[in-house]
């Protein structure tokens, strides 16, 4: 009985097979505009605004580090920065510039005896 009942009408008339083509690639570009739009733009505009901030690190700026140590910078070099992580200015550590996170403030710390 139940066979029976799963079978298709023969006098009933064929019902169209979907639509073109042609709306689906419409479909599916307007979602890939969308992903561009919400999600990758906005990816690629904060990955510039942070290269083009650790480009402009300069000695003096204070400056953190992924890990949360802040220091001031000493010397930068290519992909290099040396930070110095103490107030007596005896402890330069180096870091990967790719590892500063954030330029806290941009004006010059106080000099110390050490570091003129």
């Amino acid at each position: 009985m139940i066979f029976v009942l799963a079978q298709p009408d023969p006098a009933a008339p064929a019902q169209p097979q979907g639509g073109s083509p042609f709306g689906l690639v419409i479909f599916m570009v307007l979602i890939l505009a969308i992903w561009w739009l919400l999600v990758l733009r906005p990816q690629s505009k904060a990955a510039k605004a942070q290269r083009a901030k650790l480009d402009a690190i300069q000695k003096g700026d204070r400056v953190r580090t992924r890990g949360g140590i802040e220091g001031v910078v000493v010397r930068v070099q290519d992909d290099k920065v040396i930070l110095k992580i103490d107030v007596e200015g005896k402890v330069h550590v180096p870091f990967a510039k790719a590892y500063i996170e954030d330029v806290v403030s941009e004006e010059p710390a106080p000099e110390t005896k050490e570091t003129k």
